[in-house]
């Protein structure tokens, strides 16, 4: 039986965000750096909100939970969400959601799909999140996302050093 028009679901593309990076560092270690807490704790989160706890139970249904703490010490940000496929070491994709801090706070859930290739001993890694529940919520990522894989590199250069 052929799928009808109606049943196809089309992600609004300007709802998705897209990261593509290319470290320098092999593919297995940079999987390991998203996959192990011992890793995780060390970039995830934008300098000015680095992770103060992680924890990960990388395996599909697993959940993962994790704090990020402004370095001024001001707010604590929760998040969380469950592994959907765990395909080492060239697929990840998780459910990702913050905790609602007051009455104010506006809560969604969406899927992060992180894509490993191996570039001759570099990992080019390709990030997709979606569907945000407005353009807004995705440009708010960008830059915090931006930073935490910046901070991944750093970390990454210290690891191969």
């Amino acid at each position: 039986m052929a799928a009808s028009a109606n049943s196809i679901r089309l992600e609004p593309q300007d709802r998705v965000l897209v990261i593509e990076r290319v470290f320098n560092a092999p593919r297995e270690l940079v999987w390991d750096a998203f996959t192990k807490t011992e890793h995780l704790i060390n970039w995830m989160g934008p300098r000015n909100y680095p992770a103060a706890s992680f924890g990960a139970d990388v395996r599909a249904g697993g959940k993962w939970r994790g704090c990020l703490r402004s370095v001024k010490g001001e707010r604590d940000l929760w998040q969380g969400g469950k592994y959907l496929e765990v395909e080492r070491p060239s697929r990840l994709v998780y459910t990702f959601e913050w905790d609602k801090h007051d009455e104010q706070d506006e809560t969604f859930e969406t899927v992060v799909t992180v894509l490993f290739e191996d570039r001759d001993g570099k990992t080019l890694m390709k990030f997709y999140q979606s569907v945000f529940n407005t353009t807004s919520n995705r440009d708010g990522h960008i830059g915090g996302w931006n930073s935490s894989f910046d901070r991944l590199n750093d970390y990454l250069v210290q690891l191969t050093n």
